[in-house]
């Protein structure tokens, strides 16, 4: 966390749960006038900083970056960082592994950074999906280690649940551990962590109801920023790629492991189909989520290939994935990374698949 004023509002907003809307009615300000604060554009009148403060919980020294606030910023960092340069060692299952013993031991230490915490739930999902002997299968000589990070991941995680107000830390930590729960076979706590997850099957979702209200507060396009109704569409749009993308993904995977070939190749070009649609408009997507489903969607057709012992067939849905790739409006860095992580992929499964059982032989 920043010592700036206004990422500090802004940090301690969110930490809070609040929306600059409700912030702005606490204070009895516009929400414009938070907005403004936490993009310093303008900052808070000094008489403003004691109820500001008062309402957030904080100290006004804790509001203006004078006590550990920075500190927390740097550890965060600091974990980050390490975990980002350990994902680059070994072999998958194994560094997920050792990210995971390595988070135990820094959320021993940091017991009340929640972002830590919620990264911990998330490596050990990674992790219970390798040692799920019905997946991957790691780790079954050593089922102490394995068990010993899953039960101090899922005490700690139901801490957050139990302590966070970050609403989104909250949720991102709920469908973790359903995950966990689901790899472990006790379907019971999965469905209870899932039961709590905000929905879409009312059709009453927030973010809609949210782009209505910016509409009938400030306009279509009257205010620049995000607080007009093309920001918000813009902003939301987002949000509704990262989650399609996130079922596509799961569609066109269980499709290509599990489905029929004919049936599994109809499920990945539709998937395809809607994952291009949405890159015509590149600012509505997350073009790091975008490579990695493009990527998926494109590979789990070439496993559904190769389980029907259609090895030719796969080598051109490889080289037509290629080719389109080096023609699409991707940056030469985007393009290379997609490469590369299909080519990861086709690594690590080959034993899946085949190919390493024919290289063996070979």
């Amino acid at each position: 966390m920043s010592t700036t004023l206004g990422k500090n509002i802004k940090a301690f907003r969110k930490n809070k749960g609040f929306t600059q809307e409700e912030l702005a009615d606490l204070l009895n300000i516009t929400p414009q006038a938070v907005s403004k604060w936490e993009s310093e554009s303008s900052l808070p009148d000094v008489s403003m900083l004691i109820p500001l403060a008062q309402v957030l919980g904080v100290t006004t020294d804790a509001l203006l970056g004078y006590d550990s606030i920075s500190e927390t910023e740097e550890i965060t960092s600091r974990i980050k960082d390490t975990v980002e340069r350990m994902s680059h060692n070994s072999e998958r299952a194994q560094r997920t592994l050792e990210i995971c013993e390595y988070l135990s031991t820094e959320t021993n230490l940091n017991p009340g950074n929640f972002e830590i915490i919620k990264d911990y739930v998330q490596e050990t999902a990674n992790l219970s999906m390798y040692e799920d002997p019905v997946l991957e299968g790691y780790f079954q000589d050593q089922p102490d280690r394995i068990q010993k990070i899953y039960k101090d991941c899922i005490r700690k995680g139901a801490y957050l649940i139990s302590h966070c107000s970050d609403r989104e830390l909250v949720d991102k930590t709920h469908y973790a551990m359903a995950w966990i729960y689901i790899h472990l076979k006790d379907f019971d706590k999965a469905k209870d962590h899932i039961n709590v997850l905000p929905s879409l099957s009312t059709g009453s979702i927030r973010e809609n109801i949210d782009m209505e209200r910016v509409f009938f507060e400030s306009g279509f396009d009257k205010v620049k920023g995000f607080d007009n109704m093309k920001g918000k569409i813009e902003e939301n749009s987002r949000l509704l790629f990262m989650l399609t993308a996130a079922m596509l993904n799961t569609i066109s995977q269980n499709f290509g492991w599990y489905g029929e070939k004919e049936e599994a190749y109809e499920a990945c070009d539709w998937c395809e189909s809607i994952i291009k649609a949405y890159a015509t408009k590149k600012e509505y997507i997350d073009i790091n989520k975008y490579l990695r489903v493009r990527r998926s969607v494109a590979f789990f057709r070439m496993v559904a290939a190769k389980r029907a012992g259609d090895g030719e067939y796969a080598e051109k849905l490889y080289t037509k994935f290629a080719e389109e790739i080096k023609a699409e409006d991707l940056t030469e860095e985007e393009k290379a990374r997609i490469m590369d992580m299909i080519h990861s992929d086709i690594a690590y499964y080959s034993r899946y698949t085949g190919d390493q059982e024919n290289k063996d032989e070979g």
